[in-house]
């Protein structure tokens, strides 16, 4: 008995797309230029990862 695999649509999808591309990124130019204000950036990229999450979550009732 498998179950659908819990995916994320619309807006709450790019949220999460989002927030990986800006965290994905500036977690690299962090690391190459040793320059430490990108996590900065990188953290908000992050967020945006846990809100599209969260939306998804509250549409699917609190369900994974």
């Amino acid at each position: 008995m498998t179950g659908r695999t819990p995916t994320p649509r619309g807006f709450a999808l790019a949220l999460v797309f989002t927030g990986i591309v800006i965290a994905t990124t500036a977690s690299l130019a962090a690391l190459v230029t040793g320059n430490h204000r990108l996590m900065g950036i990188a953290a908000a990229g992050f967020a945006l990862q846990v809100a599209g999450w969260t939306l998804k979550g509250r549409r699917n009732g609190g369900r994974a």
